[in-house]
């Protein structure tokens, strides 16, 4: 009889703990939610500041002087099918577009992600208002392989898209591609505008961002041709 006493006591406070567990992680949750929601708008405007070369990383900034750095440099809109902007996404084909300038635009940044060797790789790449030139580069999540794949996050990868051309020397849009290796090694100096060292052991995170990459910067041509047009 005692046993049983016994078991039944240890059943019902097993069962009182997980109600109150779950009640304190329920309140947590709810408690905590606007400050995930703002702590990720946060580390967006973070990436997207740093891809138009508009925030200095090797400096410490509150997130009050990263929001107001946002607000006074960047307007979000979306890109319609014929690379036109809109404030407001008329449609699931339109594409989020990050834009600097007013009357004239000076550099605008486009998210990607690249399948690597084990995970999806999210960041952003921003353009000159020329429509052709990349000033800047960044990865914000990835599951890539520390000192492997892993370094798509450095700084020393990403800062070598800096100046290079999304288009040949005819105009035609190209990308920007990925080498196994060093650019100097094994691509013509006339063709170097183009292309940026790979990453040494990982070769597949190397072809997936530049695969990838292609294909997402593709989908925003209609807009970058507009403005390699003068448009």
């Amino acid at each position: 009889m005692s046993s049983n006493n016994s078991t039944a006591k240890t059943f019902i406070f097993a069962i009182v703990m997980c109600v109150i567990c779950s009640f304190l992680l329920t309140a947590a949750a709810v408690g905590l939610k606007d400050r995930q929601v703002k702590n990720i708008e946060l580390d967006k405007q973070k990436n997207i500041l740093k891809s138009l070369s508009l925030l200095d990383t090797s400096k410490k900034v509150t997130a009050d002087e990263v929001d107001k750095l946002y607000s006074e440099n960047v307007r979000n809109f979306y890109m319609t099918a014929s690379g036109n902007l809109s404030r407001t996404q008329e449609s699931e084909s339109d594409l989020p577009l990050f834009v600097v300038g007013v009357k004239e635009i000076k550099s605008y940044a486009m998210p990607f992600k690249a399948y690597g060797l084990w995970s999806w790789v999210y960041g952003y790449v921003a353009v000159a208002g020329d429509g052709n030139t990349v000033v800047g580069l960044t990865v914000y999540q990835h599951g890539e392989t520390p000192g492997l794949g892993g370094e798509v996050e450095k700084d020393w990868f990403q800062k070598q898209f800096i100046g290079k051309k999304l288009t040949d020397s005819q105009g035609k849009f190209i990308s920007v591609g990925i080498v196994k290796g060093k650019v100097v090694d094994r691509i013509p100096v006339d063709k170097r505008d183009n292309f940026v060292d790979g990453i040494s052991g990982a070769t597949i995170t190397s072809v997936g961002m530049e695969k990838y990459l292609r294909i997402d910067l593709s989908k925003y041509e209609p807009f970058s041709k507009l403005l390699r047009q003068g448009q």
